[in-house]
């Protein structure tokens, strides 16, 4: 990493806003949400790094191992996933928890920092965030604590079926999302549904409905410090396009590179021409419809049995199992968005987190985690307000999905008129239609209770 590039790059980006908040007196609206969040991260870059320079260094097990190198916070998911000792995750996790405390000071700092920032411009985080994502604040919290309480049930339901079948026993706070998010593939890994390559496939379905994804560019290296998680960089849109991703299991690979390339596709068909802010400042709950849109193919039967060869067994099987993660999904993001939504609203002390998180996590989920479990995501503490996004960007998949459903019948992604519908709303950037969506969260809910 070159630091010293890295804050020339942030200095200068840092200048042309703030001569741009000094010149345009508050309009246009987007571009001084944009010119403001640009300085309030310039201005906490320092500390973002600190933050995972800490968590590569300090968040290191002194006694497992992952493919002969201690375990450290970019591997734990793996380590979890390979092991049969739950007696070893737990002590891996309760360490790492334990750890997490050295990271508590510069996220605090970091959160605290942007907050001033965009106070001195006569606005801050919470403001900012929902005007971006186009929603009020009470709808907003009542979509988030309706579609917790209305997946509850189901997720409970099912996380017993699937701890029993895997751990032989209830699920304690060790064993978490992205524990069973593995695991409940681990009966196809030593012999996979298909042998397909998710990149491969994801491209193809794509070119079949006229989207062009050559400029998405892929590393899926795997190499100490990489991130646990996919991701996606919009380096420059739409030309410049970059998916990252560690490979897992077969089917998880599945999820994260369909995920991811929803992404790439939609920074990609971005056109050119649309105005700065309609390319580079798109709302997170717009940008995750698309990526959890096309994620949804790998969770359709008709696609599992017609695209990848799937059995009718093996296909019901799998669409159980993602079902199943899509539940644990929206129960840890229900706990994962009140906390975030709670500390900017209510101004919680930063230090009361923890114990609000341990609260959420057992309202929500049934099991009562460690309060600092939060600081070791990757979401929660890296991004000021996120978390609310993915709950409102699964919405609206579903409801993308309908859409296209009702236009186009059941095999919309062999049809390039459907292409050309998703191309015209992904074209727009920011400023797409959202006619489409009710933001209907009861029928989310519904939609994951039943088969």
């Amino acid at each position: 990493m070159d630091e010293k590039r890295l804050a020339a790059l942030e200095r200068e980006t840092k200048t042309h806003a703030i001569k741009f908040l000094k010149e345009a007196d508050g309009e246009p609206r987007p571009l001084f949400f944009l010119s403001v969040s640009s300085v309030g991260t310039a201005s906490t870059y320092k500390l973002f790094l600190r933050l995972h320079e800490t968590r590569t260094s300090k968040i290191v097990s002194r006694r497992f191992n992952h493919n002969r190198k201690p375990v450290n916070w970019g591997s734990w998911r793996q380590f979890a996933a390979s092991t049969d000792d739950s007696a070893a995750r737990k002590e891996l996790f309760d360490d790492f928890v334990s750890k997490s405390s050295v990271l508590g000071p510069i996220i605090k700092e970091r959160f605290e920092t942007y907050a001033r920032v965009l106070r001195d411009h006569g606005t801050d985080p919470l403001s900012a965030y929902l005007e971006h994502e186009r929603i009020g604040y009470d709808r907003l919290v009542s979509m988030v604590r309706r579609l917790g309480d209305g997946v509850r049930g189901p997720f409970q339901e099912a996380l017993g079926v699937y701890s029993d079948e895997i751990l032989g026993r209830p699920a304690e706070y060790y064993d978490d999302y992205y524990f069973f998010r593995n695991r409940i593939f681990r009966k196809y890994v030593e012999r996979p549904p298909t042998r397909t390559s998710p990149v491969a496939k994801v491209l193809a379905t794509l070119k079949r409905m006229g989207l062009d994804a050559t400029k998405v560019k892929v590393d899926l290296k795997d190499r100490p410090g990489k991130s646990a998680s996919a991701f996606c960089a919009p380096i420059r849109v739409p030309s410049d396009v970059r998916i990252s991703y560690r490979k897992s299991n077969p089917l998880e690979d599945f999820s994260s590179v369909f995920h991811e390339f929803g992404h790439g596709i939609h920074f990609s068909s971005v056109d050119e021409g649309a105005n700065f802010s309609d390319r580079y400042w798109i709302a997170n709950g717009v940008t995750e419809t698309f990526s959890i849109f096309f994620e949804g193919l790998i969770h359709d039967r008709r696609y599992l049995r017609e695209e990848l060869g799937f059995v009718d067994a093996v296909a019901d099987d799998v669409v159980k199992r993602f079902r199943f993660n899509i539940l644990f999904f929206a129960a840890f993001y229900a706990a994962n968005s009140t906390l975030k939504l709670r500390y900017w609203h209510d101004r919680i002390p930063f230090e009361e987190l923890d114990g609000l998180y341990s609260d959420l996590t057992e309202l929500f989920m049934g099991i009562r985690y460690p309060g600092a479990y939060w600081k070791l995501h990757h979401v929660m503490p890296e991004y000021f307000l996120y978390s609310p996004s993915y709950l409102v960007a699964a919405v609206r998949a579903l409801e993308l999905r309908n859409a296209l459903v009702a236009r186009f019948g059941e095999r919309y992604w062999t049809d390039r008129d459907a292409g050309k519908a998703l191309n015209e709303l992904m074209r727009r950037g920011q400023s797409l239609d959202l006619s489409f969506s009710m933001l209907d969260e009861a029928s989310y809910a519904k939609s994951l209770s039943g088969d």
